[in-house]
Formats: C-alpha cells, sequence, structure tokens
C-alpha cells in the first residue's frame, strides 16, 4: 500500500484564548478590606507587645541602678548616697551625682549633680531615686540636722498594700529606717490620673512616691509606677 493510502488528519484551529487578566474593582475592595482587618486585629498586639518590652527593660535597667547604689554602699560603710531636691525646678529625686562620681554610672553630660540614666518612659528626667536621711536641697547639704529626706512607707511594707503609713527621716534619734532607699521610673503615663495632684492644680503630687502599691503599674494594661526598693536587711523588692 501506497504511503499516501491514509489522508493526513486536520487538526482544527483553536479560538484564541479570552482569560482574564487582574482583578476586578470589587476582589480589590475586597482585598483592601481583609488586609485592614488584618491590621486592626495585629497592630493592637503590637503596641501591647512594645509596650510590654518596655517595661521589661525598665526592671532591667532599675536593677543596673540599685546594683550601683549596693556598690557605692559597700564603699560607705551602709549609707546610701543623699536625695537631691530643689524647690520650684523640675530637678528633684534624680539619680546621685555620687554614683557618677564612684564610676558607677556614667555622668549626665549638662550641669545638673545627676549619674546620666534617662528614663526611658520619661526621656528627659533620669530614674528617680529617694532615700530617708541626708538631702541636698537647693544645693545646700544637710547631715544632722533638719530638713531631712523623708520617704513616706506603708505600714505592712514592704507589701506596701496599706493605704495608711507615715513618713521616716531616718532622724539619729528615730528608730531605724524600714527603708534603705528606693528608685522607680515613672512609668508609661507621666501623669496618670491614680497618681495624686498638688491641691488646686493638676500637677502630679510625687510626695509619696514610690512605695504606696496604688501607684504602681500592676499588669500589662496597666498605668503606674515601676519600682524597686531595698529594705535595711538589704533584701531588694520590686513591683510587678
Amino acid at each position: 500500500m501506497a504511503g499516501d493510502a491514509f489522508p493526513k488528519r486536520r487538526i482544527a484551529a483553536q479560538p484564541p484564548s479570552h482569560r482574564r487578566v487582574g482583578f476586578t474593582l470589587v476582589e480589590l475592595l475586597v482585598v483592601v478590606a481583609l488586609i485592614a482587618l488584618l491590621m486592626a486585629m495585629l497592630v493592637p498586639g503590637l503596641r501591647s507587645a512594645r509596650r510590654q518590652a518596655k517595661v521589661v527593660r525598665v526592671h532591667a535597667e532599675l536593677r543596673q541602678v540599685t546594683v550601683a547604689i549596693d556598690a557605692y554602699m559597700y564603699d560607705q560603710r551602709d549609707k546610701p548616697p543623699p536625695t537631691r531636691s530643689a524647690c520650684g525646678t523640675d530637678d528633684f529625686f534624680q539619680l546621685p551625682v555620687e554614683l557618677a562620681e564612684s564610676r558607677f554610672l556614667p555622668r549626665s553630660p549638662d550641669n545638673v549633680p545627676q549619674s546620666d540614666f534617662p528614663d526611658l518612659f520619661q526621656p528627659t528626667r533620669t530614674y528617680r531615686y529617694r532615700a530617708p536621711g541626708p538631702i541636698w536641697l537647693n544645693g545646700t547639704f544637710f547631715d544632722k540636722k533638719n530638713p531631712r529626706a523623708f520617704i513616706w512607707v506603708p505600714d505592712d511594707f514592704p507589701y506596701c498594700k496599706s493605704d495608711v503609713g507615715a513618713y521616716d527621716y531616718a532622724r539619729e534619734d528615730d528608730p531605724p529606717s524600714q527603708v534603705s532607699y528606693a528608685v522607680w521610673s515613672i512609668g508609661p503615663d507621666p501623669t496618670a490620673r491614680k497618681f495624686p495632684r498638688v491641691m488646686g492644680q493638676q500637677v502630679v503630687d510625687e510626695t509619696k512616691f514610690p512605695l504606696p502599691q496604688t501607684y504602681w503599674l500592676m499588669n500589662s494594661h496597666d498605668t503606674g509606677i515601676i519600682t524597686h526598693y531595698r529594705d535595711q536587711r538589704g533584701l531588694m523588692y520590686m513591683s510587678p
């Protein structure tokens, strides 16, 4: 049989494809809506995680400050550095410059006598410090006589849940103070509603800071003080 006995089958031409390319407006709007929904769900969680990371870092930095203070006290026969205060200014309860002079912390680059360790939640101020006893007040040092640095101590110290307490000045004829010193950060909101106000003003009254637990930051959604403090036996405590 000849090779051309079977005719070749013709393949019908296929019509050109008309497949869609891209998205319709409705599909784009759906995608945008889904992304917005996911962002709305994730952003608050990220913000909370970032805030909590700051709280953890503040605890770590306050711990560094207490180590510096304890090192200073070791050299000074267990005497903490004096508290500082200046009437009519924002310079009060700043970290003692003595810690920088002893090279336990860096010194502030400005003329304010303080160690350079800014509060993570209020970078224009250092972490706060106070200890009952000697005080630098308006540039003058007072040791043996009044005035004296004081700290308000709750009756149930070291738990500090009580709203009842007393000011401790650590005078020479007073019984030993329960508190050796305290350091703290003002926390996520320096003007938190839980903080007391100076009578007739909106200025935060820091007179009783930092030991009353009612002023503390207690959980990841709270505002308030973050504090570390030491009793006279050398035991350290901290807020949550």
